[in-house]
Order: C-alpha cells, then structure tokens, then sequence
C-alpha cells in the first residue's frame, strides 16, 4: 500500500506545486501588465491634457496679438465668432463680414475718399463670391499658424488628428441658385455698391474715414446653405439613429450655417465640437480611440457633422439611456449639448438655489448624477419634463437654447416633408 500511496501524494503535492507557481507567475505577470497599462494611459491623458493646453494657449495668445494688430486701424476690431464669418486684407484696412443671423454682408473699408473705397468694395465682394472654406482658413493666419504647430509637435503627435478643411463656398451659394460665372460675380459686385447706401464714418488712420456697405442677402438664403449639407445630415441621421431635423436644428442654432464658425471655448465649425470634451468623447465613439481634433479637422464639414451627429449619439443612447420618454429624452439631450449632462441631471436632482436665484449643483450630494435624475424624468409627461428643463437648468443660455432647437425641429420636419430643402 505504501509503494502505492507515496507516489501519489508525491504527484499531487508536485502538481500543487506547478499550480501554484503557475498561479504566482499569472498573478505578478497580470499586476505588472495593469501597471503598465495603467501608466501608459496616465502618460496618454497627460498628453492629452497637456495638448489641449497647448492648443487652447496658441489660440488665444495668436488671436490677442492678431486683435492687437488690427486695433491700430480699427475702432473695435472683430474676429469670426459662431454666427459671423470676418476676414481682414493683408494691409488690414479692408473688413469683410457675413453675418449668417442676420443674413447680410457687411464691407468696411477705411480709404481717403469714396471712389476709392467703392472700388475696393466691389474687389472685396468679387472675393467673397469666390471664396470657400480652404481659401478662408489658409488666409487666417492664426488658425493656419496653430493647426501647423500642432500638428508638428512630435510630443503631441499620438494625441492630435489633423485633416484637410473642406472646399464649400462661404457665402456663394446664398447669393446665386446656381455656381455664378465671372460676369454673374462681376455685375452682382458692381451693382450691389451702385445701389446701396454707403455710411461714412471717422476712421483712427488720420486723414482716412471707414466706408461702409451692408447688403441684404436673399430672405431664404439659409435653406440654400443648409441644402448643401443635406447628404451628409441624412447619412450621419441614418448612422446614428437620429432624426435628421434634429441634426439641422442643432447646425441652425449652433452656427446658423456658418462653416467657419469660432467661439472663444475655443469650438469649431457647424456643430461648434469643443475639441477637449464633445469633440474626443465622439472620436472614440466612432474610430475607437481619444484623440485632440484640430481645428482643420474640423472645419472640414463631414468631419464636424460626423463627430456632431455621435455626440448627439452619446448623448441620447448613453447620457439619457433611462429616460423612458422618447421626446423627454429628446429635450434633456438637446440641452445637453449646450450645458452638459451634469447640468441637466442637476435641474431634477438639486432643489437649492444659489445666491443668484439660480439652481445650486452641488457634487457631493449627487446632483450631477443623470441616473438618479432619470427616475424624477420618468414620473414626468414630456411636456412637465420641457417645461420643468425651462424653469429649473442653471444657465439662461441653456433654457434659450432649448426653445430655439425645439422649434427649429418642427421647421425643419416640415422643410424636410415637403421637400422644402
């Protein structure tokens, strides 16, 4: 019995042995895989971090001197904002403005006299009937200066995706129904200083004054605009599950057609992605990992629509998931865009206000917390839940902006219905 037992125990306890060996080996060879790994992701959002910085600094810093070199011939210079496309001469004293909200073309020219600025307008509209997205962000000298910069920072490399901005027209195709010949753009410019009244105003260049031309464009313009991106809104509409009236109000209210569209966060192009949050959160969505978007990535439009419209996913199947209420997720995804999840979990979850009478967020009591705001949610009608958004978020910009979106979805269904667009 005993020549029997030995060499089983014997086997045994070896086989224990190699176990637990193997045991030890995955143990420590799983503990320093997680370690590394953890690193490297703490060394990829310290990039990504860090290059965020640099990006947002470079803007701002390029931008102020650029406004301090203008200020020398202007009174109150301005550069593009969201709803505003504003582009200089080289020399600085010729100001070309499309104001997509108000849906007019503005030409300032500081000159010594009126001939001359009249012939000046009339080159400066010549060049804005010609002029598209590419030219636009070529001449800006901020922009072209950033996006090269980043993009050759060898430390910023694994975190930055550069592309080339896209070629539609700035304003063009709100002037003319189909692409103008040189004699359309010729007569259109010649005509339009001919006809409008020319204001005169006291320039900082001494012995000059600043002329200047405002034209109305077509009282439908913006659908043309809008027509242009219809593929695109339809195709990305279809990728993520989304109506596409509802990706066209958000382009409307975000830059009102604007494909050179800027804020000061800084965000870019027609969905006005803030490369930091929105803009990385929709790049992993869709290709899987986090990068820093530029801003000629973005100002390419297919590109913008893409991350704007995956954003808009992220928000609606993620954020929201456990709002039951299809149109109450609706409207608590639409102020999402402009405010955040957090916001809107806040206007359901706190029931403070702070000083200013608005709602009071506080994190540690789980204010931000969208899960729990979605139980208060689903107790709601859409419509208690629309106005509860109207009364109850943060910020009167949010509470505006979810009016205007809402809205503008209605218009655009019926636009989209009727064949309107």
């Amino acid at each position: 019995m005993k020549k029997i037992i030995l060499p089983v125990i014997f086997t045994v306890s070896l086989v224990a042995s190699n176990y637990n060996d193997f045991q030890n080996q995955y143990i420590n060879s799983y503990n320093s895989y997680k370690t590394q790994t953890n690193q490297e992701y703490k060394s990829y959002k310290e990039a990504l971090e860090k290059g965020f910085k640099e990006y947002k600094k470079s803007l701002n810093e390029g931008f102020k001197e650029y406004k301090k070199s203008l200020s020398k011939y202007w009174q109150n210079p301005e550069l593009t904002t969201k709803t505003t496309f504003v582009e200089y001469s080289p020399d600085k004293k010729i100001k070309k403005k499309v104001d997509y909200k108000n849906n007019q073309i503005e030409i300032d020219v500081i000159a010594k006299n009126e001939t001359v600025a009249k012939k000046d307008m009339a080159k400066s509209l010549i060049s804005l009937s010609t002029e598209n997205v590419k030219t636009a962000f070529n001449k800006n000298p901020v922009l072209k200066k950033v996006n090269a910069k980043l993009s050759q920072t060898p430390k910023l490399k694994a975190v930055i995706i550069n592309k080339p901005v896209s070629t539609e027209p700035i304003v063009a195709d709100m002037i003319y129904k189909t692409p103008p010949k040189p004699k359309q753009i010729l007569d259109y410019s010649i005509n339009s200083v001919k006809k409008h009244k020319i204001i005169v105003k006291k320039s900082k260049v001494p012995n000059m004054h600043v002329y200047k031309l405002i034209i109305k464009l077509p009282p439908r313009a913006f659908l043309a605009k809008a027509k242009i991106y219809k593929n695109e809104v339809f195709n990305k509409a279809q990728k993520f599950k989304l109506p596409p009236e509802f990706i066209y109000a958000i382009i409307h209210t975000e830059s009102s057609f604007n494909p050179m569209a800027r804020s000061y966060v800084p965000a870019f192009g027609l969905m006005q992605l803030v490369p930091q949050t929105a803009g990385v959160e929709a790049y992993k969505k869709v290709y899987g990992s986090k990068k820093i978007l530029t801003p000629s990535y973005l100002y390419n439009a297919n590109n913008n629509i893409l991350m704007g419209s995956a954003y808009l996913n992220i928000l609606y199947y993620r954020y929201m998931k456990r709002i039951k209420n299809p149109i109450s997720r609706l409207y608590c995804s639409i102020a999402a865009y402009n405010t955040g999840a957090g916001n809107v979990a806040c206007a359901f979850n706190s029931t403070s206000k702070d000083y200013r009478g608005r709602t009071k967020c506080i994190r540690s009591r789980g204010d931000y917390n969208i899960y729990k705001a979605s139980k208060k949610i689903n107790q709601m009608t859409s419509a208690q839940v629309y106005d509860y958004l109207l009364k109850n978020l943060r910020y009167n910009e949010a509470k505006n902006y979810l009016k205007r979106v809402s809205k503008r979805m209605l218009i655009y269904k019926k636009a989209l219905s009727t064949d309107a667009l």
